[in-house]
């Protein structure tokens, strides 16, 4: 693999094509066991909004069944579910999901979907249900969850970027408080409180989160060094989630990311990410994990979003918000739309 030729030049109109056939499978031709289509449509809208293509490279009438399809998933209660094959006639037994509702958000935005028909009120109950009274959120409503393996940081992350955007309600203190727990002696931040290392994708949660939150306005000065010291340590070329991991590129948009959040992209050697990103490229358009894997919509629409970090204007990628992780025009336009529909 060490020996085999790198990809270079940006695959723009590759890329442009993967995504586009990525979405021929929603919703319709679709697998229907796949309980996280709402998601996938999320990498691949977004990945076109980054690639300046969603408008120019698909049809009104694709654009339209795809946002009926988002609103058929907005459980009656509030909140979101992940695909049709989650949803009964019987609402009790089709709840929203939580990760699934920040995926739907921003999927309706860049389709520029007007929100009247949002369940804003029922969005908040939703949101108030997930919370556990340790601060931490589970990926539905407590009383639906057996157990808490998924009460971790992403959910904390996706409750907040889902309160910043619409303006609903939770106990912000004691997510705070969830927040600091997960806080390791490396530095950086673990998925729950108890775990002992850090990870950078949950690093990005928590970061992003306590940004949302706050400002970031309770971490105190020698933590948010600490934090960045850990983020740093993680590129070599790319980035690595963890210690003695290899090069992924996904971390290279959770641990940038995360980096600029905290006002610290500079410290990034962008050149050396660029070139391990471009390498990651696939042929047929898309990036896999690292060099020479094939390609899938998670891992291309994160090397896209990390190279729009950089703001390499050659690549002509639109501008990143990454705390919502999406475009920059998206989310002024998601905020206007809010502030419409909320006046």
């Amino acid at each position: 693999m060490d020996n085999a030729p790198r990809q270079s030049t940006f695959k723009r109109n590759a890329h442009i094509a993967y995504f586009r056939r990525c979405l021929q499978a929603l919703p319709a031709q679709a697998t229907g066991f796949d309980s996280n289509r709402i998601t996938i449509a999320y990498f691949c809208l977004s990945g076109l909004d980054l690639l300046d293509a969603l408008e120019r490279k698909t049809s009104e009438e694709d654009r339209r069944g795809w946002a009926d399809w988002i609103w058929s998933l907005q459980a009656v209660p509030g909140g979101f579910s992940g695909s049709t094959f989650m949803l009964t006639e019987n609402s009790a037994t089709s709840p929203p999901h939580l990760p699934s509702t920040y995926t739907a958000l921003l999927c309706l935005a860049l389709l520029r979907e007007p929100l009247d028909k949002l369940n804003i009120l029922g969005l908040q109950t939703f949101l108030q249900s997930c919370q556990a009274p340790d601060g931490s959120f589970a990926p539905l409503p407590q009383n639906e969850m057996e157990g808490d393996f998924q009460s971790d940081l992403r959910m904390t992350y996706c409750a907040s970027v889902i309160a910043d955007i619409t303006g609903v309600s939770f106990d912000r203190d004691s997510a705070r408080g969830m927040i600091a727990r997960c806080r390791t002696w490396e530095g950086a931040f673990a998925s729950r409180p108890g775990v002992i290392e850090a990870q950078g994708g949950t690093s990005y949660c928590a970061i992003a989160a306590l940004s949302l939150l706050d400002g970031g306005r309770h971490t105190n000065p020698a933590d948010r060094l600490s934090t960045i010291r850990w983020l740093t340590q993680r590129q070599s070329g790319g980035f690595q989630g963890r210690p003695g991991k290899l090069e992924d590129v996904c971390y290279s948009f959770w641990c940038g990311a995360a980096l600029s959040i905290l006002g610290q992209a500079n410290v990034i050697n962008r050149s050396a990410d660029t070139e391990f990103l471009l390498s990651a490229q696939s042929p047929m358009g898309g990036f896999g994990k690292e060099p020479e894997e094939l390609p899938d919509p998670f891992h291309s629409y994160l090397a896209l979003a990390a190279l729009s970090l950089h703001d390499e204007p050659q690549l002509g990628l639109k501008q990143l918000e990454p705390k919502w992780n999406i475009s920059a025009e998206t989310a002024s336009w998601l905020r206007e739309e809010v502030n419409r529909i909320n006046s």
